[in-house]
């Protein structure tokens, strides 16, 4: 389990730092000073008025502070325990779904004491009923590279040197606006964010306007082979976010697209400062294996931080210029 803030560094090296104020930081003296081992987490997420329980785990091991997940979505979550997690049980004739587990008892907050009998008794039962998650290696750290480094692997790829340098100059751009707005304008809405912060990115890449349209038959952006024409389907499709909410809700309408333009081989989705790319490669879409790439232009890797198998910027920025 991780939780964070990660980035002011381990906890044990700066434990003045963390005690130092009321706020999230508590939330980290508990994660590494009051758990032990064999104690019991509740993995949980609001459902309406109760909420849900994804997975129940035992504490296996001692406080860790791993730099492999330094960005989780853009969230920095190295404060780490290793668990062994169990979820719910499947559904009985139906093995692809699992059980859903609703109780009330738990509340608002990213690590918190469990109190209420309903919701205890809940975790119990399916530790008891429930199906052992396999347990898997940590994954090496990702190479951080510099963006002297992107624009060599850039030219490396067939850009020209001069195109690989605006590319990067609207980075910095970018990257200025970013942190203003994470201290200045935390309620960005997502017409800002594509504007201000994707819509130079992709003009820089070699998007032309002409090939580019907004709002487009409910799409947030549409790309396209060539001019805009009404006959045209886009080459790819990108679905926007709010900064700071995390990318993983945009795969549900990824889904949708995946389905609504079946001709479609790229689709991404970005929040103007972290990007993830999925290419078809059968017939059919299917996103779980179609993910090919990862970057986060505040933090640039050779790879995605943690799914060794999932390329890094240079592989992203390369995939997303125009054919």
């Amino acid at each position: 389990m991780l939780i964070g803030a990660g980035d002011p560094g381990p906890y044990f090296s700066n434990k003045e730092y963390y005690k130092g104020h009321r706020n999230w930081r508590a939330q980290v003296v508990r994660f590494a000073e009051k758990v032990t081992k064999g104690d019991i987490v509740v993995l949980k997420r609001p459902y309406k008025r109760e909420w849900q329980i994804r997975a129940v785990g035992i504490v296996t091991g001692d406080y860790e502070y791993l730099e492999q997940f330094n960005d989780v979505e853009g969230w920095d979550l190295q404060h780490c325990r290793r668990m062994e997690w169990v979820c719910p049980p499947k559904v009985q004739d139906q093995p692809e779904k699992r059980k859903m587990v609703l109780v009330k008892g738990l509340s608002m907050g990213t690590f918190k004491a469990v109190k209420k009998r309903e919701a205890i008794e809940e975790a119990e039962r399916v530790l008891k009923e429930g199906e052992k998650k396999q347990i898997t290696e940590i994954p090496q750290s990702a190479r951080n590279i510099s963006d002297e480094d992107l624009v060599e692997s850039l030219i490396g790829k067939g850009l020209r040197p001069a195109d690989a340098e605006t590319v990067i100059q609207t980075i910095w751009r970018v990257r200025r606006l970013a942190r203003w707005y994470a201290h200045h304008g935390r309620d960005l809405s997502e017409h800002e964010i594509r504007t201000f912060l994707i819509v130079p990115i992709m003009l820089a890449l070699g998007w032309s306007e002409q090939r580019i349209k907004i709002e487009w038959k409910n799409t947030d952006m549409s790309f396209f082979h060539g001019v805009y024409k009404r006959t045209e389907k886009p080459s790819m499709i990108l679905e926007s976010k709010r900064a700071w909410e995390g990318l993983h809700y945009a795969e549900r309408q990824l889904e949708k697209y995946a389905k609504l333009f079946p001709e479609c081989c790229y689709l991404v989705a970005s929040d103007g400062i972290r990007y993830q790319l999925y290419v078809k490669h059968g017939s059919e879409w299917n996103l779980k294996d179609d993910f090919k790439a990862y970057a986060n232009l505040l933090n640039l890797k050779d790879r995605h931080p943690y799914l060794e198998h999932i390329g890094g910027a240079p592989d992203l920025f390369v995939s997303l210029m125009p054919k």
